[in-house]
């Protein structure tokens, strides 16, 4: 819900540093609450008095509280991704192992603040606009973040596979936070999804290429 005067948030760019310091503190504090008492029980006044920023002020950064959460979860989840992103990438490393590495990272993330899980489901059923932007933005992070995984890989059918390892991996995250399943449980799953998906996609290559190789050379 909007403030009353439904005010529109400055834009990210036109923020100076201090608007962006108490906008990166509002964020904090919703990621530090969520960790605390998930989600359902978060009141923008709680988030203001721990926060130190005025309500009326809140609404200058965000236009609702869906907005604010949504910035907070893609925020923290951002976290995983800005690592990923900013590691060199060999492009003749083999992609299965670098993969495996970043799905792990990411359960264990959601197994350590399981607020997160719930947040994630909440921000993304949303219909407010200001919200599916910053979804769209940290989808494109995310996305990012594969292609740079899979940056040795050919690019023909990589948007299949970033899809697909994508949907495996939010199940599994919404089944943890449900309580129907471990990290234990899950974990191997996503991996083994992304192994089966790769291994094959590395053979069938392979298999072009020999191919290619035997009519040229007849």
């Amino acid at each position: 819900m909007a403030d009353a005067d439904s005010q529109v948030p400055v834009p990210i760019e036109m923020m100076t540093s201090r608007q962006l310091a108490r906008r990166a503190r509002l964020i904090e504090t919703v990621i530090a609450l969520v960790a605390e008492s998930g989600t359902t029980s978060i009141q923008m006044r709680d988030v203001t008095d721990r926060s130190g920023v005025a309500l009326g002020t809140v609404y200058r950064y965000f236009s609702s509280k869906d907005h604010l959460l949504a910035a907070a979860f893609f925020e923290w989840q951002g976290k995983v991704t800005r690592r990923i992103m900013s590691s060199k990438r060999d492009e003749n490393v083999d992609s299965l192992p670098l993969m495996k590495d970043f799905l792990r990272r990411v359960l264990q993330a959601f197994d350590r603040a399981p607020g997160m899980a719930a947040l994630m489901m909440q921000v993304t059923a949303s219909s407010d606009p200001d919200v599916q932007q910053v979804i769209g933005q940290g989808s494109n992070a995310f996305d990012a973040a594969f292609d740079h995984l899979l940056a040795a890989e050919p690019r023909d059918d990589l948007s299949y596979i970033r899809l697909a390892i994508g949907c495996v991996l939010v199940d599994a995250v919404n089944r943890m936070s449900n309580g129907r399943a471990t990290l234990a449980e899950t974990l191997p799953q996503v991996e083994g999804v992304a192994d089966v998906l790769l291994s094959t996609r590395a053979r069938r290559a392979a298999s072009s290429r020999k191919s290619r190789s035997q009519h040229a050379s007849a």
